[in-house]
């Protein structure tokens, strides 16, 4: 079972998110969400299935080093995974080449970031402070969508359809 290690990994991105990256980034949009591009790239590369629980630890170490809830943040962080796990549903079998995937992983990065950002700044309320700093979002965008697209094909490997003896 591979969801303990994912978990173990997301907590350490949770981390990762609140004292590393925003070090790194002026402003704070532009940074990538490294929960997210986590999520994205295993549901798109591993078993979906496997990243349910994830989630839950990230925003676990979200919301106790912030003034957010728990559960804002696991709201926020839910559709990147839920994006993934949809394409992974839609595609047949034989499908899953690796550009298909890791572009997968890119795309429910990127998409996930800005609804991670949406998200809490409509709970918050300063949804208005977005619009004004897209620029950034967008950054926040592409660096979290490479970051999926990097950390899908570290992953390629230990894929779960590889279509190997017992596949």
């Amino acid at each position: 079972m591979m969801a303990l290690p994912l978990l173990v990994l997301a907590i350490g991105a949770a981390i990762l998110q609140v004292g590393a990256v925003p070090a790194a980034f002026a402003q704070p949009l532009a940074a990538p969400v490294l929960p997210v591009a986590l999520l994205a790239a295993w549901a798109a590369i591993r078993r979906p299935r496997e990243a349910w629980l994830a989630p839950l630890g990230a925003a676990a170490v979200l919301g106790a080093v912030s003034e957010g809830r728990v559960g804002l943040f696991l709201l926020a962080l839910l559709p990147a995974l839920a994006l993934a796990t949809l394409a992974r549903l839609r595609e047949r079998r034989g499908e899953g080449t690796a550009v298909r995937r890791l572009g997968l992983a890119a795309l429910a990065g990127a998409s996930g970031t800005v609804c991670y950002v949406l998200f809490l700044a409509v709970a918050s309320g300063t949804a208005a402070a977005v619009t004004s700093a897209l620029p950034a979002l967008l950054g926040g965008m592409a660096w979290t969508g490479l970051i999926a697209a990097l950390l899908a094909a570290m992953l390629w490997r230990v894929r779960t359809d590889s279509g190997g003896l017992f596949a």
